[in-house]
């Protein structure tokens, strides 16, 4: 009994809360980051197979890149650790991918105000990071993915809704972005409890991803369709080459 009340004094020692609450937030900060890696490829994956963008919101992607961006400029002027934001560089890069796949299967868009775009925007963060931001405007950069990347979901919503089908979307990036954003609430409020702004901006995202969900099993039958048709269309083009 003597030995058993020893080793647990020890244990209490060396998993003492604040030790625990670092080894937690660790953990989850690590599964986030894994988990970002794998966000977005089923969506490049869908795209590719169908050969398709059907259904995707460009104005979504395009914003949801921004705000991804963004929340990363926020967190490292601000001095966060790279695992506490990690997974928004990934996702940005993701999404770049993404953007460059809806262009190029969207030849009827105009292409030289977004390569024009995407260069302001380059010139722009470079700017940003180097010379930094005042209190204020650096307030703004926080709060702006919350506007602008969940008001980004916005048009796919109501476009799933119009269209009363997913097209080629993923469920997979929803669902990872669901569970990542959640975590992410977690680890903010054990983190960083006196940034509004670093709880907010998963919190809200999250719900966001919540609706694109529930969308998913509302109009699930209606997609399957919608894919099989486009892998059709591809299939019958590329005979069609031959």
């Amino acid at each position: 009994c003597l030995l058993v009340l020893v080793i647990c004094s020890d244990l209490r020692r060396v998993y003492d809360m604040s030790e625990l609450k670092q080894l937690v937030v660790m953990a989850l900060n690590c599964a986030m980051l894994a988990g970002s890696c794998l966000m977005k490829l089923p969506q490049i994956y869908n795209i590719l197979k169908a050969g398709s963008v059907v259904g995707l919101s460009e104005a979504w992607l395009v914003n949801e890149c921004i705000a991804s961006l963004l929340f990363v400029y926020y967190n490292v002027l601000s001095g966060y650790p790279f695992m506490s934001f990690g997974e928004n560089v990934i996702v940005g890069l993701q999404n770049m991918v993404i953007i460059v796949l809806f262009w190029q299967y969207s030849p009827q868009l105009p292409r030289l105000p977004r390569v024009a775009g995407s260069a302001i925007f380059l010139l722009a963060s470079v700017a940003v990071l180097v010379l930094g931001l005042p209190a204020a405007a650096l307030a703004a950069l926080g709060g702006a993915p919350i506007f602008l990347g969940n008001g980004a979901k916005v048009p796919q919503i109501l476009k799933n809704m119009s269209q009363k089908h997913t097209g080629t979307m993923s469920v997979v990036p929803a669902f990872l972005g669901f569970a990542g954003c959640s975590v992410r609430v977690l680890t903010s409020i054990l983190q960083m409890p006196e940034d509004l702004l670093a709880i907010m901006n998963p919190l809200t995202a999250a719900l966001m991803w919540f609706v694109l969900l529930v969308q998913f099993l509302m109009f699930y039958e209606a997609t399957k369709k919608v894919q099989e048709e486009a892998e059709a269309k591809k299939k019958a083009a590329a005979k069609k080459a031959e």
